[in-house]
């Protein structure tokens, strides 16, 4: 059964490349050479880098002055005045942030003092009472949390 199928794969595939019929039969595949443009573009940079590097050379030699390059990154890059004084403001933030946070550490809560027995409230009589010595607690509503 195997040898059967594998006979037909065969001819099958056989007759779809060998046939002119075929629809690979028409197709030429493209000649293979160095006339790609992955070779020309690669010459040319090759050019362009060996005529950089010549120029980059005669530049550097004419004296004491800068590369046109050095001197483009120096014009976009801010003063070490403006730096030291970007880094002190950082310095003072970062003081008055652990100031307040020593500040904040130390700091507490006022104390909660809750009721032992809050149902005290609501066994008191409400007559009775000597003038000025208590006050009245009928409208208080106790929390039981």
């Amino acid at each position: 059964m195997a040898f059967r199928f594998a006979s037909i794969a065969r001819r099958s595939f056989t007759r779809n490349y060998s046939s002119a019929t075929s629809k690979q039969a028409g197709k030429a595949f493209p000649e293979e050479n160095f006339d790609s443009k992955i070779w020309r573009n690669t010459a040319l940079a090759v050019i362009a880098g060996v005529a950089w590097y010549r120029i980059d050379q005669h530049i550097t030699e004419l004296g004491e002055e800068k590369h046109p390059f050095t001197k483009w990154i120096e014009y976009h890059m801010s003063t070490s005045a403006e730096k030291d004084q970007q880094t002190t403001e950082a310095l003072e933030q970062a003081s008055r942030l652990a100031e307040y946070k020593l500040i904040s550490q130390d700091a507490q809560r006022a104390p909660i003092y809750r009721m032992r027995y809050p149902e005290s409230f609501e066994r008191a009589s409400p007559r009775g009472l000597i003038t000025g010595q208590q006050a009245d607690l009928s409208n208080i509503t106790v929390r039981r949390d």
